[in-house]
């Protein structure tokens, strides 16, 4: 049996107690990064507004409908709201909506259109673009809201033109009319990309 002498006993405490310190710094160091906002970035990588809201897209009271359509589900919606007849801006979004799907490519049939208004407003459905897939993909979905409906949910009209709302019903991000159809479409690539769903 071997007996350390006691500077062995000694160095090997020291050794010990570094092995310890070194291991403990990194939880350390990061919970004080956290604790105190210590180099986190400023600005996230997305491009539009992150959104929240209570009810699920899916459950809004829709008008004209018993439930949501089933053939919306389970899709990314690329909803354009509009509070009254669809003008400049809303026409303008029309077009870049409909060029933003063209581009997603094979990822586009994970993406589905819908033209939101309230119930007094006039505005038709937009022409669906030609050549792009079958009919389901190519169309735009109408959906209706009551007035009173409209005004509770602060982002349709006046914030945000353009709202994205994930396949289990979750509003995403808006994009207003200073947002271009370029940030929405990269936005919409990372996340296509990183979620299986849809």
């Amino acid at each position: 049996m071997h007996i350390q002498s006691e500077q062995q006993i000694q160095a090997n405490r020291k050794r010990l107690t570094m092995l310890l310190i070194l291991l403990t710094l990194p939880f350390v160091l990061a919970w004080l990064m956290v604790r105190f906002e210590v180099w986190i970035p400023a600005r996230t990588s997305n491009h539009g507004q992150l959104l929240s809201q209570e009810a699920p897209f899916y459950r809004w009271p829709w008008q004209a409908q018993d439930s949501f359509p089933e053939s919306l589900k389970q899709h990314w919606l690329l909803v354009l709201a509009t509070q009254g007849d669809c003008q400049n801006d809303c026409q303008k979004w029309q077009q870049q909506l409909q060029q933003v799907h063209k581009a997603l490519g094979k990822e586009g049939d994970r993406v589905r259109r819908v033209f939101l208004q309230p119930v007094m407003a006039s505005s038709q459905l937009p022409a669906p673009l030609l050549g792009m897939g079958s009919q389901e993909i190519l169309s735009w979905h109408g959906l209706t809201m009551a007035s009173p409906d409209w005004q509770a949910r602060p982002w349709l009209g006046k914030d945000f033109q353009v709202l994205l709302v994930d396949p289990m019903g979750n509003l995403v991000t808006g994009y207003s009319t200073e947002h271009s159809a370029r940030d929405l479409l990269r936005d919409l690539r990372r996340l296509l990309k990183a979620s299986a769903a849809g």
